[in-house]
């Protein structure tokens, strides 16, 4: 068989026949410090198509979301590199908001994970389908009108597991070297620090040799371009 052929056992679906699509709300004057539940919002999901682990929060349920609906970026800046990103939701403690979509499988042919990893995996179309010049935004039909070719469940699920394994140990791999990297920057100062100690050097705190103070809070009615001493914030500083 041709590598370019799709196997007969596969059908070619639009997404809008398997999955039905659903906004979120506008919820962003209803967040709360320590609410019950997680609302879904465009900083939501990394650059890998995973939920990140901290979100804003809400203490409502609106039944928009329930475990494993697919929630998808429908916004993003000129670049589109996160629109119509993809994460599923594991369980029923999330809410959706603005700018966000959702996903629901119409029947039980559909393996979620696979189909979260076949989105993720041509977001060149979501690109291109942005609509707009600096903030770029996906429509419901161009969501509905993706195209999936669609293996059996049971293979469906076999693709999302070995796909699944390969992430999982890309993960691993990634934060080792980030914690090998950690490990000889610390040698590094470490070394640097003796032989700057074996050639004389003294080390000190920095509150031994200088005197900190904090700055003070200038109200807004209090400043004008008259004054001959200038304010210093936080904002000047590069």
């Amino acid at each position: 068989m041709d590598a370019l052929t799709t196997p007969l056992n596969w059908q070619r679906v639009r997404l809008g026949d398997i999955c039905e699509f659903g906004n979120g709300g506008a919820y962003e004057t209803l967040i709360v410090e320590n609410g019950d539940f997680k609302l879904i919002s465009l900083n939501s999901i990394d650059i890998d198509g995973n939920l990140k682990n901290t979100m804003k929060r809400v203490n409502f349920y609106d039944n928009s979301l329930k475990q494993d609906d697919i929630v998808m970026v429908l916004s993003d800046v000129a670049h589109g590199d996160f629109l119509g990103l993809c994460a599923v939701i594991p369980n029923n403690d999330y809410v959706l908001n603005q700018r966000m979509g959702r996903l629901r499988k119409k029947n039980d042919c559909i393996n979620i994970l696979f189909l979260r990893l076949y989105i993720n995996a041509n977001q060149k179309y979501f690109k291109m389908q942005g609509q707009g010049s600096s903030q770029l935004n996906l429509s419901k039909k161009a969501i509905e009108d993706f195209e999936i070719l669609l293996p059996p469940l049971n293979e469906q699920i076999a693709i999302a597991n070995i796909l699944s394994d390969v992430d999982r140990y890309l993960y691993s791999l990634d934060a080792l070297i980030l914690k090998k990297e950690s490990v000889k920057k610390a040698l590094r100062i470490k070394m640097l620090n003796q032989i700057l100690a074996s050639n004389g050097v003294e080390f000190k705190k920095i509150g031994e040799i200088c005197l900190i103070k904090r700055g003070r809070v200038i109200a807004k009615k209090n400043l004008t371009r008259k004054w001959k001493i200038s304010c210093l914030f936080i904002t000047n500083l590069k």
